[in-house]
């Protein structure tokens, strides 16, 4: 998100402000906006945290554990900077720059993980006359996007697809994709535009519904 780009950029220039005064002593252009920037980064840092909340349950542990120890680190950081702790200061924004860089890699092979996921998915269209009468539940998990669905069957034709559970982040118009699959009676139904992913999901769990 936005944020945790802004976020990696006012830690920058915080960090800035260390290496200025190590590099070129009498030199004090970052050291003017090192405490505004440092109020900056808290608060955008809480910012993420609140808008990034909702997709907890769609990232790995890895991307939250190394999220919560450096918004932490980001906080005890401007704390003992406040404190005149300088000494543990420095060694906490070392600390908040490992897991901002850890928290990045981690988010960025979650993200490659899951667009290969979704391209590996393979939909096969299902006999549905061949299908006994009754609710069939599937489900199809690639960690970003998560649907789970009910599939009723009878007299050889599906009469009704409800989805359970659908966690996506800008996917839900992909659930108009159960109304496409009960009108044609078949998964070989188009992708919801703009919810492309999320419309192979909902398919596949549908599948996984009535797969035998």
């Amino acid at each position: 998100m936005i944020t945790g780009i802004i976020i990696t950029a006012l830690f920058a220039v915080v960090c800035l402000r260390g290496l200025e005064k190590r590099l070129k002593p009498k030199r004090r252009g970052f050291a003017k906006i090192h405490t505004a920037a440092g109020i900056a980064l808290v608060a955008v840092a809480i910012l993420h945290i609140v808008l990034t909340f909702p997709l907890l349950r769609t990232r790995p542990v890895s991307v939250l554990i190394s999220g919560m120890l450096c918004l932490s680190c980001i906080l005890a950081c401007f704390v003992s900077g406040l404190r005149k702790q300088f000494k543990a200061h420095r060694l906490l924004a070392l600390c908040a720059c490992v897991f901002i860089v850890l928290h990045v890699v981690f988010d960025i092979t979650a993200f490659i993980d899951y667009k290969n996921q979704v391209k590996n998915i393979s939909i096969h269209n299902v006999g549905i006359s061949q299908i006994a009468d009754g609710v069939y539940t599937g489900e199809c998990d690639v960690t970003f996007i998560y649907a789970k669905v009910a599939v009723t069957v009878r007299s050889g034709e599906i009469v009704d697809v409800a989805i359970l559970e659908h966690r996506n982040e800008r996917g839900g118009a992909a659930e108009r994709i159960a109304v496409d699959v009960l009108k044609q009676q078949s998964l070989a139904v188009d992708a919801v535009s703009g919810a492309t992913n999320s419309s192979v999901v909902i398919k596949k769990a549908i599948e996984n519904a009535l797969a035998p």
